[in-house]
């Protein structure tokens, strides 16, 4: 029976409905933003979706029931939202309201007893876990979302622009939870941060202890966390405390610097590479008060993240790592063609249970046993912050994944010795190899600070310790290459020793690959 005969019969007998109902993605956008709207709805029609828009009900219940219509026909699969939920500038018009849940974890611990949360709108089925990719475009204005589809457009195109795709920057505050929990903390998240993000990535950390070799000049601290998001990158997330319009300040002991706030975000300013930004942090995704919140700041920037990921309310270390762990996995193992996706799965699979957790996720269950105050609500907690967090954007943001180099080097080798790379590229472009050092080693072991010395000399040399820490590539060439099967003969640096790895990242107008395979550097005199 060819589908247009077994569609008919299905339709004359009930079985399916009507083929204008079978849309994969809801739109609630206020009459105002819907003209703006129609070049979105062109492009992602034209990538193969099928959308339908409908106007915002009058209330959270009204909304809940309206997402729950248009998912009976069992074909929805994303929920998108065009507008603020609460703005002083904005008419009541433009407004797309969010519910409201009870608060049962965070609340203890100073936070108000009802989260704002636009997930009740995403679970369908009322068990407190969406169902569905979810996403709020948080514009005032018809010219805001014009601006910002047009950012959409252009981060899907870049293709070639490769170095920011490969280059992940991490900014953390101190935790404050007393000295022995801040210090494993900071241990653990160096040791995700190492293991988890493959070797074929970049990454920098800028850290807000003045004791740290990863702190650059305190008083130029904001600016350097700026700058890092303006070299543009794949990734920038944010550690640490949180409010409403800004991150929390470097504790200094004759003052304080900030971070980043309402005002210093509009320096963000990345040409190519607009991040996916992500606070593990509270309150800056809080879009119900009076004023635009730090998310909607940021997002509405030209230059700003092309995506944030944040919470509406006071949230803990212990979801936010679980959290975290399975957006890394997601995004590096999983199968997540859209950012709504790889939310959508991290949220689901934060509140599984889980049968066989690896080492990582049972690192961060022990230290939430060991140091939460409430270790008897932990499942709670996780529960919770699928309510708390929220993805500011487009849930159909598709996600950058490169292709994979095949490298194939020896496993040991001596320093300053000729050393055969071969590989298989699946790409032809211009390749950039490199040999680098881990990402918890140092090519020059930094200086310990163990006084605070706030001199201008002393702190210039803040940066230049910043500098040489994040500086861990000891050799690079850049080749054109064809794709498939190549082999290149590389010097090994007479100074290179330890654990290393070899990798290559090509560009071209075909696309992005990178790869990585690790090495072990014997020094001279071996």
């Amino acid at each position: 029976m060819s589908p247009l005969v077994f569609t008919c019969c299905a339709l004359f007998l009930g079985h399916v409905p009507p083929l204008d109902t079978q849309f994969d993605t809801l739109v609630i956008c206020p009459a105002e933003f819907q003209p703006a709207l129609k070049p979105w709805l062109d492009y992602r029609q034209r990538q193969g979706h099928r959308i339908k828009v409908e106007l915002p009900a009058e209330n959270s219940y009204g909304i809940r029931l309206q997402v729950r219509k248009a998912a009976a026909s069992g074909s929805l699969k994303n929920l998108l939202i065009v507008g603020d939920s609460s703005d002083q500038r904005s008419g009541s018009s433009r407004l797309v309201p969010t519910d409201y849940v009870k608060a049962k974890v965070n609340v203890k611990f100073g936070s108000e007893p009802e989260i704002s949360s636009d997930n009740t709108y995403a679970d369908v089925d009322s068990d407190g876990v969406p169902d569905l990719t979810l996403g709020r475009i948080t514009v005032d204005s018809s010219s805001e979302l014009k601006q910002y589809i047009q950012r959409i457009k252009d981060y899907e195109s870049q293709a070639s622009s490769g170095a920011w795709m490969r280059r992940m920057n991490f900014v953390a505050g101190v935790g404050g939870f007393g000295q022995l929990v801040d210090k494993m903390i900071e241990q653990s998240t160096k040791q995700i941060i190492t293991d988890l993000i493959p070797p074929s990535y970049e990454t920098s950390m800028t850290y807000g202890s003045w004791s740290s070799p990863y702190c650059p000049n305190p008083q130029r601290f904001s600016e350097t966390v700026i700058e890092r998001f303006n070299q543009g990158c794949l990734f920038w997330c944010y550690i640490g405390h949180g409010s409403k319009r800004r991150l929390d300040r470097v504790m200094l002991p004759d003052g304080r610097c900030d971070i980043l706030d309402c005002d210093s975000a509009r320096f963000l300013d990345a040409k190519h590479g607009s991040p996916i930004a992500i606070f593990l942090a509270c309150y800056t995704g809080a879009t119900d008060g009076p004023e635009d919140c730090l998310s909607e700041e940021m997002l509405r920037q030209p230059g700003g993240p092309i995506a944030i990921i944040s919470s509406s309310r006071v949230a803990m270390p212990y979801a936010m790592a679980v959290l975290s762990l399975e957006m890394l996995d997601g995004y590096f193992e999983g199968n997540a063609e859209t950012l709504g996706e790889l939310v959508l799965q991290s949220k689901q699979k934060m509140v599984a249970e889980q049968s066989d957790p690896n080492q990582y996720r049972q690192l961060v269950e022990s230290m939430g046993k060991a140091f939460s105050p409430e270790p008897g609500l932990l499942e709670q907690e996780r529960k919770e912050h699928v309510h708390l967090m929220h993805l500011f954007g487009d849930p159909l943001l598709r996600l950058k994944k490169p292709a994979e180099i095949k490298l194939n080097v020896s496993e040991t080798i001596q320093a300053g010795e000729p050393l055969v790379v071969r590989g298989s590229a699946p790409i032809g472009g211009n390749m950039t190899l490199e040999i680098c050092y881990k990402r918890d080693r140092f090519r020059k072991r930094p200086p310990r600070r163990r006084e605070y010395d706030s001199s201008a000399d002393v702190f210039q040399q803040y940066d230049v310790v910043y500098q040489e820490t994040h500086q861990l590539t000891c050799w690079t060439t850049r080749v054109a290459i064809e794709k498939g099967n190549f082999e290149i003969k590389v010097q090994v640096p007479a100074d290179a020793n330890g654990e290393c790895f070899v990798r290559g990242m090509i560009e071209s107008k075909e696309g992005f690959a990178l790869g990585a395979q690790p090495i072990f550097i014997e020094p001279l005199g071996n």
